[in-house]
């Protein structure tokens, strides 16, 4: 009796703390980008279809794009936010962050936005 309930304890835990962090981090690399951009081309991007479809599943999500602190990267994380907004995200859920560790990438990060700002 008390291994079940040992049992049942731990698993309400791992299941409460994978519910806890809803973040996950999509990677859009300068190569990809690189590409011809057009309204057909954005959409199979890896890193933004992954991005907009997890958005999408639950209301209270936000993105932030994280992106290198140069010029360049501030015109690239721009760029992507007008795609990402012709694509259906609003413009208040998503923040512009510069900082990236990698020149030659961009991470999204989406998820609740209480977790967000932590």
């Amino acid at each position: 009796m008390l291994r079940n309930s040992l049992c049942c304890a731990v698993l309400l835990f791992i299941a409460g703390h994978a519910a806890a962090n809803s973040i996950r981090i999509f990677t859009l690399s300068a190569d990809e980008w690189a590409r011809p951009r057009a309204g057909a081309v954005i959409p199979q991007l890896a890193a933004v279809r992954s991005a907009v479809s997890y958005w999408g599943k639950a209301g209270d999500r936000a993105m932030i794009i994280r992106y290198p602190g140069e010029d360049t990267g501030e015109l690239w994380a721009a760029e992507l936010r007008d795609w990402l907004i012709s694509l259906g995200v609003p413009s208040d859920y998503i923040v512009l962050q510069s900082g990236s560790q990698a020149a030659d990438e961009i991470k999204l990060e989406v998820g609740n936005r209480d977790e967000l700002e932590q």
